[in-house]
């Protein structure tokens, strides 16, 4: 089944559970509804995340398939990398980015502010720079699939957009330069929306690399 997966695929999977975001959060009244914690948005973020790191671990297994274990083994680089996207579905659907945020700021005795509510932002960042420094450290491997590292960039470029822009979210006075500070409500809800489109949109693009390194492979 996942040799079958196409990039075509993973952005028509985000598009559906943006557009069915849209339509229920609308339905509902509520038009960020489907796009915060728990809805379509986050159960569809964690299957991409899931499904890449599923093709990660299947480019493992075909790499020197049959060859015994060892440290220099490129099938580690492939394991590492899947278990890293393992960890950011758990992250989508238990919310630890988020709870550690609020952990640290009880240990901290410190009242929430639009400063101090940016740090579960920088764990997100930190996520980000640790996948790149993976990355960069196995980049002898990845160099042998040329045809991912553009959707690679891709994804890169949309999570640090996501991450300004969910930094952005946290201080209401962005609010003002959109002309239409008469509706603060609806300026917040389109600005998660837009969030979270582009994470949908960033992941699908992880996903799109890790397709074409499986399809880079013979067989």
């Amino acid at each position: 089944m996942l040799d079958k997966i196409r990039p075509v695929h993973a952005f028509a999977l985000a598009c559906l559970a943006l557009a069915l975001g849209v339509a229920v959060g609308l339905g509902l009244g509520d038009l960020d509804n489907q796009f915060r914690e728990s809805g379509i948005v986050t159960y569809t973020s964690a299957a991409l995340l899931a499904l890449t790191a599923a093709m990660s671990l299947r480019i493992g297994r075909l790499r020197r398939a049959g060859a015994g274990w060892s440290w220099r083994d490129p099938r580690i680089v492939w394991l590492a990398i899947g278990l890293g996207f393992i960890w950011l579905a758990l992250d989508d659907l238990a919310q630890i980015h988020e709870n550690l945020d609020r952990l640290l700021h009880r240990l901290a005795g410190i009242e929430e502010t639009p400063l101090t509510d940016r740090l579960d932002d920088l764990i997100i960042l930190a996520y980000g720079l640790i996948g790149a420094g993976v990355m960069w450290a196995c980049r002898s491997e990845l160099r042998r699939f040329p045809q991912m590292l553009g959707w690679l960039g891709i994804g890169a470029a949309l999570l640090v957009l996501q991450v300004a822009l969910d930094m952005l979210l946290n201080d209401a006075s962005w609010v003002m330069s959109l002309g239409i500070s008469g509706r603060p409500d609806l300026a917040h809800d389109l600005g998660e929306i837009a969030e979270e489109s582009i994470k949908l949109l960033a992941e699908a693009a992880f996903l799109s690399a890790f397709i074409k390194a499986r399809r880079g492979l013979a067989g």
